[in-house]
Order: structure tokens, then sequence, then C-alpha cells
């Protein structure tokens, strides 16, 4: 029988093996995240796994999970769990996502042989031409196996994979997709989610539209937000940000695809371009306060509305630098760089914090390529480089990625930060 993710039928040797040097605050994370203790047994009898396949599944889901989906309510564990049983895809990726974070983190394997890059793309084709969710959710966890890998690799590849499931699913229900992304399932939703969550980042760096109609899918037309009252339209729920952030982001990738395009036409308006982005920012500007947090949940809730408020004020900062050019002297820019600033330093109150500066690579980035005040530079530097030595990621690639665009501008030669990060997906 399969052991349960969370709870361990192996031999004290075996626990550990596991342990680690500073476990208590390795594994912080808010209550309720973990995967539920009653997991219907059926799901523990479907296959035979080695004992090296089941180690990498329940480090997975123990140390794994939670760094994929850190704001992500309880109830994502049991999809996901459901997910890699339903799949081969998602079990060969859940494996080789395992083993990666052990050596990036903790130095050594734990006994499973990762193939090389080609056998990896040959074992899990699945993802790559997703049949069910399980194939789609390894899509997903295979960009997140480029982001371990450090941001770059094939992650373009199988984003489209998952976001051409995802299209097709809501495609079904025309005129409006919104009824199908009500209906569906849990794990149809979160994986519809998930890809267009990842499809909007990647529509800043890649500097094209979203793949998805953002904000018809998620907001109301009448101006009453389905959105984060509607628990099957928030997106606070899989990805800690407020449903009017996430449309605001999207349309602002949309809007720089759009300047862009007619610039090189040289039929772009400014006084349009400007009317644009102030719609946008009306939205980022919309008060969302219908949250009533239950008591048990406020630490939860508190570390979903920082990473919000993080979100708002960083996709000022790259709206600005749409709507005004990538001046780190503009006042609009100055202005949201030190806003998110002090968000993240307000994060850095709450016991469990990491989880808010985890998911905040891309905003980080994006501000820090926007700024030129010495502390700022140092202070964004340094989150990057503790969320490094902590979680396997792609924190390096982004100081990386800063220095540079820092070191081209004090030499007189600009590049923009879009181009240098084009190839690679912040997350």
């Amino acid at each position: 029988m399969l052991p349960r993710p969370h709870t361990s039928e192996l031999s004290p040797t075996y626990n550990a093996h596991w342990q680690h040097d500073d476990d208590d605050d390795y594994t912080i994370i808010p209550a309720g995240y973990r995967l539920p203790t009653s997991i219907d047994p059926i799901h523990q009898n479907w296959i035979d796994l080695n004992s090296y396949q089941n180690l990498l599944l329940e480090y997975y889901m123990k140390y794994v999970l939670p760094v994929q989906f850190s704001h992500a309510d309880g109830s994502v564990d049991a999809i996901v769990w459901n997910l890699i049983h339903s799949s081969d895809a998602a079990r060969e990726v859940v494996y080789l996502l395992a083993d990666l974070h052990r050596k990036n983190t903790q130095g050594g394997s734990i006994g499973y042989s990762a193939p090389e890059d080609h056998d990896v793309y040959r074992r899990i084709q699945r993802a790559i031409e997703p049949v069910t969710e399980g194939d789609a959710f390894a899509s997903l966890c295979m960009i997140s196996y480029c982001l371990f890998s450090g941001g770059q690799g094939q992650w373009r590849a199988f984003l489209d994979s998952a976001c051409q499931f995802s299209l097709a699913f809501l495609e079904r229900s025309p005129p409006l997709p919104v009824s199908a992304l009500i209906s569906c399932t849990d794990s149809m939703r979160f994986i519809i989610k998930t890809s267009m969550w990842f499809d909007i980042l990647a529509s800043v760096t890649l500097i094209r539209r979203s793949k998805f109609e953002v904000f018809r899918l998620l907001h109301d037309p009448s101006g009453i937000a389905f959105i984060d009252s509607r628990p099957e339209l928030s997106m606070m729920s899989v990805m800690g940000c407020e449903t009017f952030n996430v449309i605001a982001l999207a349309e602002a990738a949309n809007l720089a695809y759009w300047k862009e395009d007619l610039g090189r036409t040289g039929s772009l308006s400014v006084p349009e371009l400007v009317r644009r982005g102030q719609r946008i920012e009306t939205i980022l500007n919309t008060a969302n306060d219908n949250y009533n947090p239950h008591p048990a949940d406020t630490e939860r809730f508190r570390l979903r509305r920082l990473t919000s408020d993080v979100f708002r004020a960083s996709t000022l900062v790259y709206l600005h630098s749409v709507i005004s050019g990538d001046h780190p002297h503009c006042p609009e820019i100055m202005d949201n760089v030190a806003k998110t600033v002090e968000c993240l330093r307000r994060a850095e109150d709450v016991s469990t914090a990491r989880h808010v500066v985890h998911s905040m690579i891309f905003n980080i980035c994006v501000c820090g390529c926007l700024t030129d005040i010495p502390q700022f530079r140092e202070y964004f530097l340094r989150l990057l480089h503790e969320q490094q030595m902590e979680t396997a990621g792609n924190c390096a690639l982004a100081c990386d990625l800063m220095r540079r665009v820092w070191t081209s501008r004090e030499g007189g030669t600009p590049v923009d930060w879009r181009i240098v990060m084009r190839d690679m997906l912040l997350v």
C-alpha cells in the first residue's frame, strides 16, 4: 500500500535520513496547507511503486508542493495527489522535480537516478501533448522543473501545452467560458488558473498578448466583481493574489504588446496609450475589502494580503514603465518601487514571510531593474540571495539579470530589461 504523503511507514533510518539541520525553520507552513490527514484509501492502491519512487512522492508532497503553490489552500494538496495518480507523465515529472529540488537545496540525491534531458522529454511525452488533466498537470510541473533548473529550458513548450489544454476546455462553453470555469471540477479549475497565471507572467517577458481573455474570463461586465467573492473565479486561493491584480497585470502586458506593435509601424498614439494605461490603473486602485477571514485563518489571510499588496505596487511599476518608458527616475515608477519595498518589509515581520518572498521573484526583478537607488538594489539582491539559499529556483538568475540591466544603464547604453529576460520565466 502506498504511504500517505505526510505520514511514514518506513524505517526510523529513513526518517533520520530526511531530517534537516534546521528542520523546524525549513518547513514552516501555515496551518491547512498540508495534505488532509484523511485521504480516500482507494487512491493509495492504484499503482505499485518501488521504494525510491515512494520516497520521491513523500518528498514532493512535503517539501516541493508547498514551494510550488505556497499560497494555495489545503484543497490543492488533495487535488495534486489525485492528479499524480491519474497520469504516468505526472508521476514521472514529480519524481524528477523532487530529486532536483533535493539536490539543489540539500546537496544530494535520495537515490533516484534522474535521466538525461533528452530522456526526460521522451518519458514525459504526454506532458507535451496532454490528453488528461493529469497530463496537463505534468506540463505545469515541467515548467517548475525548468524554474528549479534556473529559469531557462523548454518551459515555453510545456506552457503552450498546458494553455492549449485549458483553452480547449473553455472553448467548449461559448460564449461564456466563465460558466465553464465555475462548473468544472476542482482539478480542472486548478489547472486552468495555474496555466493562466504562468501565461500572464510569460506575456510580460515575451512582450505578447496573453493567450487567455483574462478580463472577460474573470471580470464581471456589470462592474461588480464575481471575482474574489466567488471562490471558483478567485485567484487568491491559488496564487495568493487578488483577481483585480491578475487582470491588471494581464492588461498591462497586452498594452505593452499593443504599444510595441504600433510603434514598429509609426502609428502609436501617445494620448491613447495614456488613456488605456489609466484604465488599467483604475482596476489596480479598485478596493476589494470583501474578505472576512475566519480567526483560524488570520495568518494565511495576512500572507495573501501582503502578497497581493506587493503585486499591486509592482504591477504599477511595470504599467508606468509601459506608459512612460524604462526610466527609473519617472516619479510614478519611483513611488511604486518604494511602495513595493515597503510591502516586502512588512512581509518580513510575518513568521512565514519566506512564502511571500518566494512568490515575488518576478515582482522583485521588475522593480530591481527599474530603480537606481542603491539601498533598494541592495535590498532586492539580499532578498533573492536569502531565497536562493532556502529553495530551489531562479533567484540567482534574477540577480544576474538585474545586474546586467544596471551595468548597461550605467555604461550609457540602456537595455530593455524585457529583452534581457525574454527567454526566462520568473515566477
